[in-house]
């Protein structure tokens, strides 16, 4: 039949088309999460300025999940780490398993960014390697202290003094000022 070769053409083009609209598909769902926010805007000064205690306050405060999150371009804490050359915090997030295979916008890989050579990278990866366990300690022990706050915080709530009449004992601002107008009247 002499509509084969055209019928086959059509079906390969066709399932081109779909691959390239899947392809599409995938990357959307891949960079859905991906934006910009204060969170991350803190996270990306902490590990440039090597604010390692700044960052497990975030961490801490914010929970090890941000440790994954990603800006609007792809890239996270994992990637600020090899470009800043913070192998503290690489330690750390190696500890929370982030992934080093992680792909930009520009299909870039965290350990791209690294400023200096191959040799550099293999000593900045072993002293990051080391350190580990440490950094988990240091976020743990961080992590700690909140929830103790915050428990100590809960249980020492006191309740306001009540006077007679069930009026609490708070001096509010604005009762002075309606006081000033009731004179001034």
């Amino acid at each position: 039949c002499s509509f084969a070769p055209l019928l086959r053409r059509s079906f390969t083009a066709a399932l081109t088309e779909m691959r390239l609209l899947l392809s599409l598909l995938v990357g959307l769902a891949a960079c859905e999460d991906w934006a910009d926010s204060p969170a991350l805007t803190k996270m990306w000064e902490t590990t440039s300025s090597s604010d390692l205690d700044g960052l497990i306050q975030v961490l801490a405060q914010g929970g090890r999940d941000m440790a994954h999150a990603r800006s609007a371009d792809g890239r996270g804490p994992l990637f600020w780490a090899y470009e800043y050359k913070n192998s503290d915090v690489l330690a750390l997030l190696t500890h929370l398993e982030v992934d080093e295979t992680a792909e930009d916008a520009d299909g870039k890989r965290p350990s791209e960014f690294f400023p200096d050579g191959e040799e550099e990278l293999a000593d900045f990866g072993a002293k990051a390697s080391a350190r580990s366990e440490d950094m988990a300690e240091l976020l743990k022990d961080r992590e700690d202290e909140i929830a103790t706050y915050y428990e100590s915080a809960d249980d020492g709530m006191d309740e306001p003094e009540m006077a007679e009449g069930g009026v609490d004992e708070i001096d509010y601002a604005d009762d002075e000022d309606d006081e000033d107008e009731d004179e001034d009247e």
